[in-house]
């Protein structure tokens, strides 16, 4: 429970933060609890936040939590922080540069944590369609629950896309690919496919499917997530 609560003060911080910097907000939340044979409670939040800074320059935070008990033991304990500055270069195509932190407790890494500068391109983006690629190179570093620590330089991927299939539904799929140089062995695969129903201008129903996969591990090397979400935008 008190990591429960963690979880809820993590995501109140950043909502109020964007809150005190104006950004539009994307936030998404699920809670399932079940009872009888299995006594379960899974609790998940996802805030992404956006604002201008210049004509030129945006900057972006995302922040997510996963928290799970299955008869009172935690069976899943895992936040993520992302925060990007972008600086467009021309109509189409920008730099920037962003950091990564990822904490699972069970997985076998204590944390990891992923800096560096990149470039993208907006294929096209409108009302209806937005396409989205951008490749950097980050300084990547890990602290496994072993407390070895391991330094070493990554190329990654991300793909973005969104489709407004009608006024009322949209569908998004995400894809990143990291891999590290010195041993291609090493590498992390995250997937999110979603499909959000819009009830009000604000305030939508989402379902959604997530991958993570970590090639090099002693423990299970895919985590698949399906979620059924509230959706707010503000």
């Amino acid at each position: 429970m008190k990591s429960f609560i963690k979880q809820i003060s993590f995501l109140f911080i950043i909502t109020t933060s964007s809150f005190a910097l104006h950004f539009d907000r994307h936030l998404e939340l699920s809670y399932v609890k079940t009872s009888g044979n299995s006594n379960t409670n899974t609790f998940s939040a996802k805030l992404e936040s956006t604002t201008k800074i210049t004509g030129k320059g945006s900057f972006k935070a995302k922040g997510s939590v996963l928290y799970s008990e299955n008869n009172e033991q935690k069976s899943a304990n895992k936040y993520d922080i992302e925060i990007d500055y972008y600086h467009m270069l021309g109509e189409k195509i920008y730099s920037y540069i962003g950091a990564n932190y990822v904490k699972d407790q069970f997985s076998d890494y204590d944390y990891r944590l992923n800096i560096g500068p990149g470039i993208g391109y907006n294929f096209f983006e409108n009302e209806i369609q937005n396409l989205d690629i951008h490749v950097g190179l980050d300084y990547a570093f890990d602290k496994y629950n072993s407390s070895k620590k391991d330094e070493y330089v990554a190329p990654r991927s991300e793909l973005n896309y969104r489709h407004k299939i009608n006024e009322n539904l949209e569908f998004k799929q995400m894809l990143n690919y990291l891999i590290s140089i010195e041993d291609s062995d090493k590498y992390f695969i995250s997937s999110e496919s979603s499909l959000a129903v819009k009830m009000t201008q604000n305030l939508s129903l989402g379902v959604s499917y997530r991958l993570d996969h970590i090639n090099k591990t002693e423990k299970e090397k895919t985590d698949r997530k399906f979620l059924t979400s509230l959706i707010m935008d503000f």
